[in-house]
């Protein structure tokens, strides 16, 4: 554990995994030689400078191909190991290694954060600063390379950094091995060789109709079916989804049946949430970069209880609630050929109960709509656009909208209630659709702000903000007209109908355990989510985007530039359109 200031070296490099004991040796890229990276441990308010030595040798450890249209024997292609007839990648086989590092959840300097562009060749080494001044919490550091940081992270260079304070210790939580344990949730899939035997060669495959990778193996700290052992007491689980697009909805079971009372979530992204509450009944739903901390009561199992932890959510995700008690049930045409995610064995050792406290965090309170009546409204919506290429995918893009009260051109309009029974319509033009295009979001440093997320698709996505937690303040369900070629590359026209009940299987509605400090939310189909976001420390360029990596390659990502409110009258002439890309509330 670091408690001191310190620099560390970590190096990326290319090595050898086994995924499972009965597999062939699986080449990686990985920091510091090992899959997951090594954890790094420290206390609140230490600063760690990370040199990170790039030192991965090409080619790309990650077969990339997109195979036909068809399904073997019945099964969709995409549950299948090898190739499937698809032809590898030539481009992504070429890649050499760039690399470029974000410590995902942390508050840290812009030129810390590891912007997507600003990426080290091999033999290029690249030093970052790491205040860890924030609330405790699991993060974690991956790589972001823009455009194929869906290969990079598959290839292994992700790993865990947890940041500890005296709360944790006044709470007595389980703090260390063997009752703390970290978990990296992935799905990876294997080549195959002419006989049908898998050869550890990790693939990234895909199908004409899905861009996003769904891998039929899960791993767990990059191990396939694992196990873990625990003495009957209480244990912390730590779980994260580290998976490029798969969600997890995960179910414990016990003699085949729903065991899920022992479970008391005390934690999210951002730290502890304010008491513990129970995980949702349909099991913990986690989608791409979302954690959970988790107290685990095994005290009144004997030696030799087995456990299960499980997986019920096909993919592609829409949020649809699915009953507990399908945890076990193969869904190959849901690209869930495998539910299994670890086994738990209870073993002789210390028995002892664990206190859940009834009170965990102190240091902030939930924030209600009432105390935002004059703050900035930003709205973006997610948007799919037929790609203009036959057999191409679609193109996921997050659009960024400016409050447009004449509505001249394309534009979202938007129905909410707004007291009294009535209704409040407003009308939003398209200002930004790309990555590369004018950066229109300037949040002020130190003022509260929501963010709409609109979701004009069929599918979830998990959208992470960099930089600072945020709270969920609601989500909605509604109902999602578009008009015929209403999204163009530069406008959309939609009317989207906020607050309606809709009788299609998708909760909509918080959970409790998203009432904490978030990085990363689920916005599911037909849904509106507002966030509260308020960036406390640091000024400069960060960004936002779906951590789906499939749609982040493919453009579904944004910057934002936080400023100093002194300097917020001198940005005019740089902001372009940005100051009009938002309006307030009502008073």
């Amino acid at each position: 554990m670091v408690t001191e200031p310190a620099r560390l070296v970590v190096t990326l490099q290319t090595a050898t995994h086994k995924f499972h004991r009965d597999l062939p040796p699986s080449r990686v890229w990985a920091y510091d030689g090992s899959l997951p990276g090594p954890t790094i441990d420290v206390s609140r308010g230490v600063a760690v400078e990370v040199l990170w030595e790039n030192h991965l040798s090409g080619p790309l450890p990650v077969i990339v191909t997109a195979a036909p249209e068809y399904a073997v024997e019945g099964v969709p292609v995409q549950c299948v190991p090898g190739r499937s007839g698809g032809q590898p990648d030539a481009a992504a086989a070429a890649l050499s290694g760039f690399s470029v590092v974000h410590l995902h959840g942390a508050m840290t300097l812009a030129d810390s954060d590891g912007w997507a562009e600003n990426l080290t060749a091999p033999g290029q080494p690249t030093l970052d600063t790491y205040p860890n001044d924030q609330r405790a919490a699991m993060l974690w550091y991956h790589d972001h390379v823009m455009g194929v940081t869906r290969f990079s992270v598959y290839a292994g260079l992700a790993g865990l950094w947890i940041v500890r304070d005296e709360r944790e210790r006044e709470l007595g939580l389980p703090w260390g091995p063997p009752y703390e344990l970290p978990l990296l949730l992935t799905d990876r899939n294997f080549d195959t060789n002419e006989g049908g035997s898998l050869t550890g060669d990790l693939l990234h495959k895909t199908d004409p109709e899905v861009m996003e990778c769904f891998g039929p193996f899960t791993t767990v700290n990059g191990t396939v079916w694992p196990y873990v052992e625990v003495e009957p007491t209480m244990y912390r689980f730590r779980v994260l989804n580290g998976s490029n697009a798969r969600t997890y909805r995960l179910v414990l079971t016990r003699d085949g049946e729903p065991d899920h009372g022992r479970i008391t979530q005390i934690g999210t992204e951002g730290g502890l949430l304010l008491a513990p509450v129970s995980i949702p009944a349909q099991g913990l739903v986690l989608a791409s970069a979302e954690r959970a901390d988790l107290l685990v009561d095994f005290s009144d199992l004997a030696p030799g209880t087995e456990l299960t932890l499980w997986n019920t959510a096909t993919a592609p995700f829409d949020g649809t609630f699915v009953g507990p008690s399908t945890a076990g049930r193969a869904n190959p045409d849901g690209l869930l050929p495998y539910p299994e995610v670890l086994k738990i064995r209870v073993t002789e050792g210390r028995r002892s109960r664990g206190r859940v406290p009834r009170v965990l965090a102190t240091d902030f309170r939930r924030t209600g709509r009432d105390e935002l009546a004059s703050v900035v409204i930003r709205a973006i919506a997610l948007v799919e656009q037929e790609a203009k290429d036959e057999g191409a995918p679609p193109l996921l893009t997050m659009r960024e909208l400016a409050a447009d009260p004449a509505a001249g051109e394309p534009s979202i309009t938007l129905v909410e209630p707004h007291g009294d029974g009535e209704e409040r319509v407003t009308h939003w033009r398209t200002v930004a659709t790309r990555f590369e295009d004018t950066t229109t979001f300037f949040p002020t440093l130190h003022r509260s702000e929501i963010w709409r997320l609109i979701n004009l698709t069929e599918d979830t996505h998990p959208i992470h903000v960099h930089l600072d937690a945020f709270q969920v303040l609601d989500r909605r369900g509604a109902t999602v007209e578009i008009a015929d070629g209403g999204i163009t590359a530069t406008g959309t026209s939609a009317t989207v109908r906020i607050g309606h009940d809709l009788d299609d299987g998708i909760p909509h509605g918080l959970d409790d355990n998203e009432r904490g400090l978030k990085d990363t939310v689920r916005v599911n189909p037909k849904e509106v989510v507002d966030i509260v976001v308020r960036f406390q420390v640091f000024c400069g360029r960060y960004m936002y985007h779906c951590h789906i990596l499939e749609h982040e390659d493919h453009d579904m990502m944004r910057p934002f530039v936080v400023m100093p409110a002194e300097l917020t009258p001198f940005m005019d002439m740089h902001m372009g359109g940005g100051h009009m890309a938002h309006m307030k509330h009502e008073a």
